[in-house]
């Protein structure tokens, strides 16, 4: 997938060659899952599974065509808003909207082709890859002069107002501001950002169950409410401050499922930043190890896996070569990311697969994956 290929598709469809093309990155989330939304501590990285976008100026409505997903609905740039747009449609009609209210700008129709390479519902945010693309693309396009950081806290007042998820930011900001051949650990509060380089001589595997999760209808909202009302009985502005120590202290006021959601929260934020610290200083062993318990809390206190997906980390665990493997994304369905040594990829990948089938009596899907930088526009 590249630009030539999204040319080919807008000629196909719209005659003529785009004036414009931009391209966004998804990601995996190394560790520090359901963190960002209790202002706390994420370790993502952007991969080379990517939306690529080519436009031109419309005279009508903007109008959509992807590759995967087929044309989604019209809609008015200058003039949409919430409630306006469905289906995937929403996303670039949400960032049409966040756009001229973060900036008081006009945003002008478009016509756009729309091909992607991120394996959908898999938990690696092809929701934030094309808010971000469309980001950059309308930003270059308006002269907006916004940076990419900028961009994606659009996206996410986008993803919140527009199309109705109450997400964090972590998504948007990894598909930003990603580094090629680095993971980005980032402050979500102060959205403080700095990279690392991966292990050397590993691979980033995406070990897909191909259980398909749907987010706005998911119980995410639902573990979001059990982390404000924890950190409210704590007396905490967020999660991201409370200490083991405190949440033991008034466990007793708190309904069990709560404890458990906070639980998650409090120690998974102390793992991401012993990650931090093993990832600089080279401790593999301490990284499998911080991978492995982030999954066992995402399972037993936070409830987000299935078990598909427990299948396939606990494959990827006893494979050769791996590192560390986890789920990544919000859960309930979608992929599982792992850490590989380079040159054990294939014996990792025909174990984890048999392993797999074997368990879970079903197909998964696996992606060796690069990180890649940000969102961007780019010409010939």
């Amino acid at each position: 997938m590249n630009q030539d290929h999204v040319r080919r598709c807008f000629r196909a469809h719209f005659g003529g060659d785009p004036r414009h093309v931009a391209v966004a990155p998804g990601r995996v989330n190394l560790i520090g899952e359901h963190t960002d939304y209790n202002d706390g501590f994420v370790f993502p990285a952007a991969i080379d599974r990517e939306l690529w976008v080519a436009a031109d100026l419309a005279p009508g409505p903007t109008t959509l065509l992807s590759e995967q997903a087929g044309e989604g609905a019209n809609f008015d740039a200058p003039t949409v808003v919430p409630g306006q747009a469905s289906g995937w449609a929403a996303y670039p009609a949400g960032m049409a909207w966040a756009l001229r209210e973060a900036t008081g700008k006009p945003v002008p129709n478009l016509r756009v082709a729309v091909s992607s390479s991120i394996p959908l519902g898999s938990g690696v945010s092809s929701s934030a890859a094309i808010e971000m693309a469309f980001g950059v693309l309308w930003n270059r396009v308006a002269d907006l002069g916004l940076d990419n950081k900028a961009l994606a806290m659009v996206a996410h007042r986008c993803e919140r107002e527009f199309v109705g998820v109450n997400c964090g930011v972590m998504d948007m900001m990894a598909s930003a501001l990603g580094r090629a051949g680095h993971a980005m650990f980032l402050d979500t509060r102060t959205l403080d950002v700095r990279y690392a380089p991966l292990p050397e001589g590993t691979a980033i595997v995406l070990c897909d169950t191909r259980m398909p999760r749907t987010l706005a209808g998911s119980a995410y909202n639902e573990r979001r409410a059990r982390c404000e009302s924890a950190a409210a009985t704590l007396g905490k502005r967020a999660l991201r401050d409370a200490t083991l120590e405190e949440l033991f202290a008034r466990a007793g006021e708190m309904e069990p499922t709560t404890f458990q959601r906070a639980m998650h929260v409090i120690t998974e934020n102390d793992r991401t930043l012993s990650f931090s610290d093993a990832l600089e200083r080279g401790l593999t062993p301490r990284i499998g190890d911080l991978m492995r318990a982030s999954h066992d809390s995402l399972r037993v206190d936070y409830e987000v896996t299935i078990p598909e997906l427990d299948a396939m980390v606990e494959a990827a665990w006893s494979a050769p070569g791996c590192v560390g493997a986890r789920m990544t994304g919000a859960g309930f369905g979608g992929a599982a990311v792992a850490l590989v040594e380079q040159d054990a990829i294939e014996p990792f990948l025909s174990s984890v697969d048999a392993e797999f089938r074997l368990r879970a009596g079903r197909e998964g899907a696996f992606h060796v994956c690069a990180a890649v930088d940000g969102a961007r526009t780019v010409s010939r």
